[in-house]
């Protein structure tokens, strides 16, 4: 099995992974600092649980529409309008 480098990616995958890790360790290090202050205080964390819900579906409509359209490239689908037939 081939390992791809990352030298050898296009520009766009690697705009994603890079925002797709950023967005990652965000949403990793909100939690852990949630999970700390849910054992030590009485605090309402609803708020902060609920924006970081929100970024993950984000992080999901990201990730989607760049597969969508690395696949409609790929199948070779062309964004123009077909021309009409000749009667």
């Amino acid at each position: 099995m081939t390992r791809r480098r990352f030298r050898d990616r296009p520009t766009g995958e690697i705009m994603v992974l890079m925002i797709a890790a950023t967005i990652c360790t965000y949403i990793a290090a909100t939690m852990v600092v949630l999970f700390i202050l849910a054992i030590t205080t009485d605090r309402d964390l609803s708020g902060p649980a609920r924006n970081i819900a929100d970024i993950i579906n984000t992080l999901i409509g990201l990730l989607a529409g760049y597969l969508a359209g690395r696949t409609d490239i790929a199948l070779g689908h062309k964004k123009e309008p077909e021309q009409p037939s000749e009667p």
